[in-house]
């Protein structure tokens, strides 16, 4: 069995994929010589693939996986997780923000008896309104979805196999690599190290695209939604069987009548869009329902190396 396996998965990166490959290559013989780097192309539209493909000629031990078109990052991680067999895995992103040179650090505070364990960042690059936008951000995530997110961890971690088999035993569509190894528990750690600096090329990652994966992450890992509808729909029964109660009281005890089309025609809009809201909180898990029940692949790889 492979001792090291290292999970990349990169989209339009040919400007870096290169240094890419060299340091974590250099690090992981730091380790073992016993080693597989798999890179996924999660549909590249430059050359990529190419610089992939020129690497592994020259070294066996870089493997590649094309997916058809773009399906996802979390996607690519799952068809890395699923084609490795080192005994230790280790899953970071290609952009070089997830700096090679921490692979050993990672290796060796897995070796005090932990089977996770995740890298902290630290001295981000980010500006400071950056910053406070993602607390809040994994603030609300971290209510809504009832898991403990820490804002400064990533992807980037190495896991023993018998995390990665339970990662693959993952029936649902919906693939997110840190929430899923969140909850499938086991002993876990993290180090702390420097974030690393884009050198070149834009970030794949939008702030829609964290936006979908958040609530994506909350749909498929958590019913609060639902809760809080529920919540919500008791409180605002209380408030209007309390104010319907007081206005018969006022009625009997002073001859108080509701006047006013505005309030009625303003109660009959707000609580019409309540329900239309809470509606489709439930037809949202429904949808997600629909796309398990559909059993599609994941992924679809158009072509392998090594």
């Amino acid at each position: 069995m492979t001792k090291l396996s290292v999970v990349i998965p990169v989209l339009n990166e040919e400007t870096l994929i290169q240094e890419l490959i060299d340091r974590v290559t250099l690090n992981c013989e730091k380790i073992t010589n016993d080693y597989e780097v798999i890179i996924v192309d999660d549909g590249s539209l430059d050359r990529t693939w190419l610089k992939i493909s020129d690497a592994s000629k020259f070294n066996k031990k870089i493997k590649g996986l094309k997916f058809s078109r773009n399906f996802g990052h979390h996607y690519a991680l799952t068809a890395g997780l699923h084609e490795t067999i080192g005994e230790w895995v280790v899953v970071m992103d290609g952009d070089l923000q997830d700096r090679p040179e921490v692979i050993p650090d990672l290796y060796q505070e897995s070796q005090k008896g932990y089977d996770v364990v995740f890298v902290s960042r630290k001295n981000r690059p980010e500006k400071i309104y950056y910053r406070a936008l993602q607390k809040i951000f994994y603030w609300f995530l971290k209510s809504l979805s009832g898991l403990n997110f820490d804002s400064s961890q990533a992807n980037f971690s190495i896991i023993h196999r018998k995390v990665v088999d339970a990662f693959k035993s993952f029936p649902e569509n919906a693939r997110f690599y840190g929430s899923t190894i969140m909850w499938l528990g086991f002993k876990r750690s993290k180090i702390f190290a420097d974030h690393g600096k884009r050198l070149s090329g834009k970030p794949s990652y939008t702030f829609k695209k964290r936006l979908r994966l958040a609530s994506d992450i909350i749909l498929s890992f958590s019913e609060r939604p639902l809760k809080f509808a529920i919540g919500a729909g008791v409180i605002l029964s209380t408030f209007s069987i309390l104010v319907a109660t007081w206005i018969i009281y006022a009625a009997i005890t002073w001859g108080y009548s509701v006047t006013g089309w505005t309030s009625l025609i303003f109660s009959i809009f707000f609580f019409s869009g309540v329900i239309l809201v809470f509606l489709g909180i439930i037809g949202i898990y429904l949808g997600r329902v629909f796309q398990e029940v559909k059993r599609r692949p994941l992924y679809v790889v158009s072509e392998r190396i090594n």
